[in-house]
């Protein structure tokens, strides 16, 4: 089994590129943000902590974690955001190693049943968060910056200034590149970045 790490900045497509990936023989993928939001449900490990951090304030009416309300504290809020990083990396870093242990003995299948023969994890700080001693392969989601911004106003309603903020957030592309293994482009039509990523398996993946 080869453990694949995905990242790239806001609006590179990595949604895109993980759903092409999700249906190669025996693939599995886990995406860090949904896995914290899994880990923020009421009784798992991060709920609590985020409510004692944060204060009910972030809880909506039946009690579950508003991602929108915490989103909107720690979006222009540097300490807030690291506080949370800090709450919700390290337990799904756990939770991701826990589930490699089991791929690995052959506990935890995909939907089709399969062996797993390529564990994916896609998180935006897969390399700030030190995820290069756990992976095989680091892939990096290239994609021009105007692309990007354009794909997050039409797919996601965001405005200029905003899709600017984030990116002013997130590190360099020479940074992602520097500390990855691949770079996928993915400024152009879609069919184009497939031909990249059949190439990328038959040199990384599937040797």
């Amino acid at each position: 089994m080869k453990i694949i790490g995905i990242t790239g900045g806001i609006g590179s497509g990595k949604s895109a590129v993980l759903k092409y990936l999700s249906e190669k023989e025996g693939a599995y993928i886990i995406e860090a943000d949904r896995l914290a939001e899994e880990l923020m449900n009421k009784g798992k490990s991060i709920y609590t902590a985020v409510v004692k951090a944060f204060g009910e304030e972030v809880l909506d009416e039946e009690g579950y974690i508003d991602r929108t309300k915490l989103a909107e504290i720690v979006f222009n809020d540097p300490e807030s955001l690291k506080l949370l990083n800090s709450l919700t990396h390290p337990a799904v870093k756990d939770e991701i190693l826990s589930r490699i242990a089991l791929a690995e003995d052959g506990f935890l299948k995909n939907d089709r049943r399969e062996e797993i023969k390529l564990f994916f994890i896609e998180a935006a700080l897969l390399i700030e968060d030190g995820y290069k001693n756990i992976c095989d392969i680091m892939c990096y989601i290239f994609a021009e910056r105007d692309v990007r911004i354009k794909r997050l106003i039409a797919g996601r309603g965001y405005s200029k200034e905003k899709c600017l903020a984030v990116m002013k957030n997130q590190k360099e592309d020479s940074f992602y590149a520097d500390n990855s293994d691949v770079v996928i482009d993915n400024s152009y039509d879609f069919s184009i970045t497939e031909r990249v990523i059949e190439d990328v398996c038959k040199k990384y993946f599937y040797d």
